[in-house]
């Protein structure tokens, strides 16, 4: 008795279908794949901000005063002020501090890359650089606008915490409160020029080295009317993370603000000693 075998398989049809089953899938798994990849490297940024903020509050309980910003007799960068407790103190110590950040005598203490002082959300940087700086004051003249049309108050003083030209700020000077004051910033991609997340063509960027006298900046560009953050890496604050920036506080704590935040808070958070009443909502 015979018995005919059919053969068994895909047909071209089912194996598409499969295939395209598959292609689906990863479709579908990529993106969270890549957010939560994201959502690391925005966590190791943050832990970076808080071995910053920590180290700055040790400076100041050592010496009864933050770093200044910078110094321009000689020039050297708040970073490099803060390497002792950073537990970098071999680093520091290459330093000769009567001469500037960048003078040859200089050049094994600057030519060193420090982790922490990278964010890995960032698509390219230049060996010695660092992410993180000093925003030194908001240029009022360019928040104008937004003071005409009400988004913001107007202030007699602008300035943030860390001051320039060497001078220097109390715990005690910061009566907006410690926790509700911006300390250190995100100005990631220097020297690269980045404008909202696309790459500019460009790396003339300044300050882009940790030890840079120049990493300090100033925020003076505003975008689509109101939006005060990650508009352009070009001395600005600015991030590689999707929807906001990390900040570190004068507490030492670590927040993520996203770029919707409101103007008026922004430059409540950033003055230190300016009276302003933050409401719980907006922090």
């Amino acid at each position: 008795m015979r018995y005919d075998k059919k053969a068994s398989g895909f047909t071209l049809v089912e194996l598409l279908v499969v295939i395209a089953i598959i292609g689906l899938l990863i479709g579908l798994l990529l993106p969270a794949v890549q957010a939560a990849r994201e959502s690391a490297r925005r966590l190791q940024c943050s832990n970076n901000f808080k071995q910053i903020g920590l180290a700055m509050i040790n400076y100041e309980a050592t010496y009864t005063r933050f770093p200044p910003s910078h110094t321009t007799s000689p020039k050297h960068n708040c970073l490099t002020f803060i390497l002792p407790q950073l537990d970098l103190q071999n680093v520091y110590d290459l330093f000769d501090f009567t001469k500037d950040w960048n003078n040859s005598v200089n050049e094994k203490a600057y030519k060193v890359n420090i982790p922490a002082f990278r964010c890995p959300s960032t698509p390219q940087y230049d060996n010695y650089s660092s992410d993180y700086a000093a925003d030194v004051y908001i240029d009022s003249e360019a928040y104008n606008p937004m003071v005409k049309n009400g988004a913001i108050t107007s202030r007699i003083n602008w300035e943030g915490m860390l001051k320039k030209d060497g001078k220097s700020v109390k715990a005690s000077q910061v009566t907006d409160g410690l926790s509700t004051t911006f300390l250190f910033f995100e100005d990631a991609g220097r020297p690269y020029k980045y404008k909202e997340g696309k790459f500019q063509n460009d790396n003339t960027g300044k300050g882009a080295c940790w030890a840079d006298v120049d990493a300090y900046f100033y925020t003076h560009k505003v975008c689509y009317v109101t939006q005060v953050l990650n508009c352009r890496n070009d001395n600005e604050i600015y991030s590689f993370h999707a929807g906001g920036c990390n900040f570190v506080f004068a507490d030492g704590s670590v927040r993520f603000i996203p770029n919707s935040i409101n103007p008026e808070t922004f430059v409540s958070l950033f003055t230190y000693n300016c009276g302003e009443v933050i409401p719980e909502d907006d922090l």
